[in-house]
């Protein structure tokens, strides 16, 4: 996991995704060949936010696996307040247009990464403004 220690706060795994919170910075995994929308990822989102609170925090989507997602989904995150980051980690050159795409989608500061840590410390510098 992460190089700058962290502690890890809590995980939620489901069959879809597993988040990782760490001080307000919610990693997110998505499972390989899940097909992952707001309808089967709400129950979730709700749990993490009952565990933020009315804190900032920043979601770093950590792109191991290949998975899929419709970009319009990104407007139920642009609602959120306290959300103050959406980071992705991708590791393939490949998804570089569809990065480009999901960032059209959002109003919310959003940055892609080669690695989690520069990911992390982004997102630091979002949830302590």
């Amino acid at each position: 996991m992460p190089k700058n220690n962290l502690k890890l706060t809590i995980v939620i795994k489901t069959k879809d995704v597993t988040i990782s919170l760490h001080k307000r910075i919610a990693i997110i995994e998505i499972s390989e060949g899940t097909s992952i929308s707001y309808e089967n990822g709400i129950e979730t989102l709700k749990r993490l936010l009952s565990i933020v609170g009315d804190k900032p925090w920043a979601y770093i989507s950590n792109r191991v696996n290949s998975y899929s997602l419709d970009p319009n989904d990104y407007k139920h995150l642009n609602e959120i307040p306290t959300l103050k980051g959406i980071g992705v980690i991708q590791y393939k050159r490949s998804i570089e247009t569809a990065m480009e795409l999901e960032k059209m989608f959002v109003k919310k500061p959003f940055k892609t990464f080669d690695d989690l840590d520069a990911a992390i410390e982004w997102a630091l510098e979002r949830i302590d403004d």
